[in-house]
């Protein structure tokens, strides 16, 4: 069966030094305000497809004749990381919502390219923060207690001192400690995929031949190991509702008994 694109990603920053002068009598105030896209850019951009294994990183750094001469380019960062995800059918983040998917388009926006569209986007924070009552929202904490997992020590604010000075070792270390946040950020999702109600359908991809077989899947990770779990009721009508014995999502079929969708 033909798969959704699902791309879970997490970007680092690094503030323009330049840039944050020019309003630095606001940030006294509002020390938040470093974070934001116009004065910080994009140093790496960790990312997989969600069921896949390999887990990549794409750092200001591999390009560097850019990078000697400005440790704040990152054109070449957003130029592959944009290509990657005009390819999505959907996104997993952790925060993403708030800060990571509005980081990244307005970093396009910077370099003149072109804004993504409104894909699905799933936001493991939203998604624990809505479903869960856990003590702290944080992907380590969540990977910590959901999952037995947690990020990588990297030894706080000093790494991203050394990465602006070029240090290979904290580059390198840098690098791993994104992909490590999206390979805990893959974990955090599983365990709480059955909260995501706007994943991609996987019955959708499935070919006519299977369609015409009535083969039913979970709409969620696409497994046939489905079973009858009760009805999910409307106003109007009763509808089968199915569990999914590999990830646990709900999904119910539609008005002809046919096509699983999460419910």
């Amino acid at each position: 069966m033909a798969q959704p694109k699902i791309i879970l990603f997490d970007i680092e920053t690094l503030p323009d030094n330049e840039k944050a002068l020019e309003v630095w009598t606001q940030l006294g105030n509002y020390p938040g305000l470093t974070m934001k896209a116009t004065i910080t850019s994009i140093i790496c951009v960790g990312y997989k497809f969600l069921g896949e294994k390999g887990t990549y990183c794409i750092n200001a750094w591999d390009y560097p004749e850019r990078w000697a001469k400005d440790v704040n380019d990152d054109y070449e960062v957003c130029k592959a990381i944009h290509e990657i995800l005009s390819e999505a059918d959907a996104v997993i983040t952790h925060n993403g919502r708030r800060f990571d998917w509005r980081h990244i388009q307005t970093r396009f926006l910077v370099h003149g390219l072109p804004v993504l569209p409104d894909i699905p986007h799933i936001d493991t924070c939203l998604l624990a923060r809505k479903n869960i009552l856990s003590f702290n929202n944080r992907l380590g904490y969540l990977g910590e207690w959901l999952v037995g997992d947690s990020k990588l020590e990297n030894g706080g604010w000093q790494l991203w001192l050394k990465v602006s000075k070029r240090i290979k070792y904290a580059q390198k270390l840098m690098t791993k400690y994104c992909k490590q946040d999206v390979v805990l950020l893959e974990k955090v999702f599983e365990k709480l995929r059955p909260f995501a109600k706007n994943l991609p359908n996987r019955n959708l991809y499935r070919k006519k031949k299977q369609f015409e077989e009535g083969t039913k899947v979970c709409s969620s990770c696409g497994s046939e190991d489905v079973i009858c779990w009760g009805y999910y009721y409307t106003k109007t009508k009763a509808y089968q509702r199915l569990r999914c014995k590999t990830c646990s999502s709900f999904s119910r079929l539609d008005a002809k008994d046919n096509n699983p969708r999460t419910v």
